[in-house]
């Protein structure tokens, strides 16, 4: 466990070093730019992946022809934004801020077949640097975190959770961008981001089962290069790692470690202001341990995006996907369809998000690749301008591949309502209830107590001051 606490660290330095050297650069190579402070908030929604920086299209309509074109959601690391119209993006700005939180859980830990209820209490300083320039703009966050159990003290644990998004335009036409999530923690539920107050950015992790508490490391990298190689065409590469690692063994029992990861390549073409068209080459390794079962896939995909206007966007794919598993268990290649949609929809006092796909996965902790359908949505709505609520729902129904162990047979449903008030400038008070069903009949950390209740109050403290002044 300490040495993938090294490794985050390192991870952290490498990447404060990779974009204080592009920061130097883009500034090198911009002398004209002063130096400024704080960016006032975009006026006007913006494509879900467009940049904000400057160059000689930006000044055409977003999406007409001959203008920079975004990336579309099927291929995007980015994802959809959950901000409000209404809330523009602020950039060049250090955060900061804590939270203090207590939850309740009447499933922290099943005993003789029966559940173990108990309160914790937490504490999450968290800090984020926010800055964009012409060329360069990056979002860096950490929030280190302590939770103590009231009943059940062996429990009792530190939290890391670390966030990177980056974006480096090398050139007019290419642009490279990074994003990375790390977390440590022994409570995935407490980890939920609460959508009333904090709109999700990024991917979020596909999540097939969660143990009430096992302490846990997660963590996800993905870079993609893109190229707009024509007015309307646009061709890139991406590559995605993710890990799921329990130190602790003997808390996740019928549970595995496992490992992704995956290369893309994709072409969309620009059918007119509205349309993108294109097709995308995916292959992923799949790795459960200590198993050893690896699964590769490899998928041709066609994906279509219609753009009904700057803040609304749907996206479907659908193609054949080639799987073979080997090591412990040898199975023949087997050909099955991956498919799926999304939709992201947002208004000056609403957003909404949904995203549905079937296709080949890791499990996330089980004992071999699954066929997995997947479906969560998100809505966020404001009630008055200090009073923000959130509703999400999640679906996950898994299958193991054809001679896999079927201890990966099972499904998972949740749903949380989150809520948030804005106490003047500064201070806010957040609340979340998220209710767990999940049956995997065959896993001894969750069989003995698949349903979980679990309630989240916190208060909070932010201030934030703008850079360069």
């Amino acid at each position: 466990m300490f040495r993938k606490l090294e490794d985050a660290m390192g991870k952290l330095l490498t990447l404060s070093a990779v974009i204080a050297g592009m920061t130097v650069c883009a500034q090198a190579q911009n002398p004209q730019e002063p130096s400024q402070g704080a960016v006032p908030a975009v006026q006007g929604p913006e494509l879900a992946g467009q940049s904000n920086d400057a160059s000689e299209t930006d000044s055409l309509p977003p999406n007409d022809a001959g203008g920079r074109m975004v990336t579309p959601e099927p291929v995007s690391i980015e994802g959809y934004s959950m901000n409000f119209t209404s809330e523009g993006e602020r950039s060049n700005y250090l955060r900061g801020g804590l939270t203090v939180g207590s939850s309740y859980s009447d499933n922290v830990s099943p005993s003789g077949g029966q559940p173990i209820s108990d309160f914790s209490y937490s504490v999450w300083p968290f800090i984020t640097l926010d800055q964009m320039r012409s060329r360069l703009s990056w979002n860096l966050s950490y929030s280190p975190g302590f939770t103590f159990y009231q009943k059940t003290t062996a429990f009792n644990e530190s939290d890391h959770n670390l966030a990177l998004a980056l974006k480096y335009r090398l050139s007019p036409h290419v642009t490279f961008k990074v994003e990375n999530r790390f977390s440590k923690t022994s409570n995935f539920l407490n980890q939920n981001q609460n959508l009333a107050a904090e709109p999700a950015t990024g991917l979020a992790p596909t999540v097939a089962l969660v143990v009430p508490i096992a302490d846990q490391l997660r963590d996800t990298s993905s870079a993609q290069l893109s190229y707009q190689t024509s007015p309307n065409g646009l061709i890139g590469a991406t590559g995605t790692f993710s890990e799921l690692n329990y130190p602790t063994r003997s808390q996740v029992p019928g549970l595995f470690d496992s490992t992704s990861s995956t290369g893309q390549a994709f072409y969309t073409y620009r059918l007119s202001g509205k349309h993108y068209l294109g097709a995308t080459y995916d292959y992923t390794n799949l790795l459960s341990h200590p198993n050893g079962i690896r699964t590769e896939t490899h998928s041709v995909l066609l994906f279509y995006t219609l753009y009904l206007n700057s803040a609304t966007s749907f996206s479907v794919f659908a193609g054949p996907e080639r799987s073979e598993s080997h090591g412990a268990v040898l199975t023949p290649a087997q050909w099955s369809p991956a498919a799926g949609g999304s939709f992201g929809w947002r208004r000056e006092h609403t957003s909404l998000e949904m995203n549905a796909s079937r296709r080949v996965s890791g499990g996330g902790g089980l004992a071999s690749a699954v066929h997995s359908l997947d479906a969560n949505a998100s809505v966020r709505q404001q009630l008055s301008p200090s009073t923000t609520v959130g509703l999400s729902a999640n679906y996950s129904l898994n299958e193991a591949l054809r001679l896999l162990p079927s201890t990966s047979n099972g499904h998972l449903v949740s749903g949380t309502i989150s809520f948030e008030r804005r106490l003047g400038a500064h201070f806010g008070f957040d609340m979340a209830y998220t209710r767990l069903h999940q049956s995997y009949n065959n896993i001894a950390a969750i069989s003995r107590a698949p349903d979980v209740d679990h309630v989240l109050v916190s208060i909070s403290y932010r201030f934030e001051r703008p850079l360069g002044r």
